[in-house]
């Protein structure tokens, strides 16, 4: 080893010229004794100097004939063909490196990084007081207005209302034409309530006579049932479900602040479930229509009747519009309506309330009749366009006008009937109710096995069909004829119109 002592300006780390190193090793080869400065290509410097007279057995730590004569094979350089910068001197390690790049420090970067951070929040602070203090000026010039009920004489670019707790209407201000507002659940408790009747049904009561082997009829009435109805008008008509009224002998109605009233049955129509009664009254709270076709999924309703009748008078229930057009089948003729489903609660009594929007309006008649058994949270109600059309048409005519119907009696034959009596599955016709019918070239006995091209699956199949027509339209008929083993026939029937 040597002492750093011996060249200077490697232990000042001063760069060495590189000139002198491509002189250096061109003469590598040169036999000549004398210092030398050796730069390998891995970038280290090494400091060369003849060894005199240097007798390498004598100085041999590890004993006589041990590493002696080493040829070096592990240098690096000899391999590489880089000259050896020792010549057959021993491996010296490398006196100094060249110097490294340093590393860019965290600790600027993380200045930088707060230095930004900071600027940023003191520009926000500085617009921030900017716009608070462009505002304050104009409050205090009038340009804005908060909501007062003094005059001011300066026009507001815009107004700021300050709400406490609930707007309050200003009875002073009328809205504005065709406009309305959503009300809050207790304005609609509060509007609607006063517009739901109490319906109860009575019936004279029968009783068999034992000695006369006959039933008879008692000079007295007893409830049959109680149920919900909606004030359509301020004189009197109300409308309600048809199986709330049916059968009734007598009909009274209790309004939520108790008058009653006898009530005479207007139209009854138990295809949709509707019904029209009339109470001898004047400026009662009729209350407001609106279109169910405007509700739409998860839209808040209310529903307002009286379930279990008088017990439980003028109950409301909240809940969501859980879907729309659900087709349920209404009434006994087996006629499917589209109708409102809701999780509101409907119960016993409620059927002939009223399902009510956010907008305190009256979009559809409730029914307990279709709320399905097993189930919990689901209720139906008719719409409100079915309603208003079906009503108009009872208070007018005393029954649904332009319904059409096909004009025969008949009873469904279905896969086990078919089997045990040889017919086809279809319709089966046993009577005529109308002339059309009877002259269409349909005979007795004709099993009916489609309209139109469509199958007859159902007894509700001819039904339903026949809603989308009207009375004067024709339909095609596919008939089977079993009395004289013919299939297939064509038949075309004109349509006549239904009356009660």
């Amino acid at each position: 080893m040597f002492s750093p002592n011996e060249n200077p300006n490697l232990n000042n780390n001063t760069p060495v010229d590189p000139q002198e190193n491509e002189n250096t090793n061109a003469n590598s080869n040169d036999n000549s004794e004398r210092e030398r400065v050796y730069t390998t290509p891995d970038g280290y410097y090494h400091y060369y100097k003849p060894q005199q007279n240097v007798n390498y057995t004598s100085q041999n730590p590890y004993g006589n004939n041990q590493h002696q004569n080493n040829s070096y094979s592990n240098n690096p350089y000899q391999n590489q063909g880089y000259p050896a910068p020792y010549g057959s001197n021993p491996y010296y390690p490398p006196y100094n490196e060249a110097p490294k790049k340093e590393k860019k420090s965290e600790d600027n970067k993380s200045k930088k990084i707060l230095i930004f951070a900071l600027s940023m929040v003191l520009s926000c602070l500085i617009a921030f007081g900017a716009s608070f203090g462009a505002i304050t000026h104009m409050i205090s010039t009038g340009a804005i207005q908060v909501e007062s009920t003094e005059d001011n004489d300066k026009e507001a670019v815009f107004t700021i209302t300050k709400v406490e707790k609930e707007a309050e209407n200003n009875e002073n201000d009328a809205p504005p034409v065709g406009s309305i507002s959503k009300l809050t659940n207790q304005e609609i408790a509060k509007k609607l309530i006063p517009s739901v009747v109490c319906i109860q049904n009575y019936q004279i009561v029968e009783y068999y006579n034992f000695f006369g082997g006959t039933t008879q009829k008692s000079d007295e009435v007893s409830p049959a049932g109680e149920g919900s109805g909606i004030i359509f008008s301020s004189d009197g008509y109300i409308i309600t479900n048809a199986h709330v009224v049916s059968g009734a002998d007598n009909l009274k109605v209790i309004t939520s602040d108790g008058a009653t009233y006898e009530a005479a049955l207007i139209g009854s129509d138990e295809i949709t479930d509707i019904a029209v009664i009339k109470i001898e009254a004047e400026n009662l709270p009729a209350a407001e229509f609106g279109k169910a076709e405007d509700l739409n999924v998860a839209d808040i309703v209310l529903a307002i009747g009286n379930p279990g009748g008088m017990t439980f008078n003028s109950s409301v229930t909240i809940g969501y519009v859980s879907a729309l057009n659900r087709e349920i089948e209404v009434g006994d003729g087996g006629y499917t309506m589209k109708c409102i489903q809701t999780d509101a609660a409907i119960n016993p009594g409620n059927s002939g309330g009223a399902l009510v929007n956010e907008y305190g309006l009256v979009v559809g008649v409730n029914s307990a009749k279709f709320v399905a058994d097993g189930f919990e949270g689901l209720g139906f109600a008719i719409p409100s366009e079915t309603v208003l059309d079906v009503a108009s048409d009872l208070i007018n005519h005393g029954y649904v006008k332009d319904r059409a119907i096909l004009g025969i009696q008949g009873q469904f034959i279905d896969s086990v009937s078919s089997r045990f009596y040889g017919l086809s599955v279809g319709m089966y016709v046993y009577d005529f109710i109308s002339d059309e019918a009877a002259n269409s070239g349909l005979e007795k006995y004709d099993v009916i096995t489609s309209i139109d091209g469509i199958k007859i699956t159902s007894s509700n199949t001819i039904t339903n069909y026949l809603t989308q027509k009207k009375p004067g339209d024709t339909v095609t008929l596919t008939v089977d004829r079993a009395l004289e083993n013919k299939k297939d026939i064509t038949v075309t029937v004109v349509l006549s119109e239904y009356e009660q």
